[in-house]
Parts: C-alpha cells; sequence; structure tokens
C-alpha cells in the first residue's frame, strides 16, 4: 500500500521542507523518485549549489527519518 515520503533539503544552519510529498510503496521507492529528481533537476540547471553539508531527507508521514542522501 503506497505511503507519503516527504523531501526536505537540509543544510548546515537551514531546512527547505517538502510540503506535499509523493506517493510510493517503499523506502527504497521513494530513495529512487529523489534520485531521479535530483539528477533530473541537476542536468536543468535547477538545482543550486548549496555548498557543503547540504542532504536531501526522505522522512515518512509520521516524520520518521527513512534515508538521507548528501547532495554535496
Amino acid at each position: 500500500m503506497p505511503q507519503r515520503y516527504f523531501f526536505n533539503l537540509v543544510g548546515p544552519a537551514s531546512a527547505i521542507e517538502d510540503p506535499t510529498g509523493v506517493e510510493a510503496d517503499t523506502p527504497d521507492q521513494a530513495e529512487a523518485e529523489a534520485r531521479a529528481v535530483i539528477a533530473e533537476m541537476r542536468a536543468g540547471g535547477s538545482l543550486p549549489v548549496l555548498g557543503p553539508g547540504w542532504h536531501l531527507e526522505i522522512r515518512d508521514a509520521a516524520g520518521r527519518l527513512m534515508r538521507s542522501i548528501p547532495l554535496d
């Protein structure tokens, strides 16, 4: 059964939270979706260079951290 996962950009001193999220069947599927979005944004130039220490957190609807993907 699909669950909602949220992709938050988190840095050393700030965070950008995902208010919408995506539906996925598993945390692995959510991570694959997140990595595809990151690659697409980098290729299109819409993911700014955030600097060291930034990562993408994947959280479930209860707020539990499922994965953390470094972006530097």
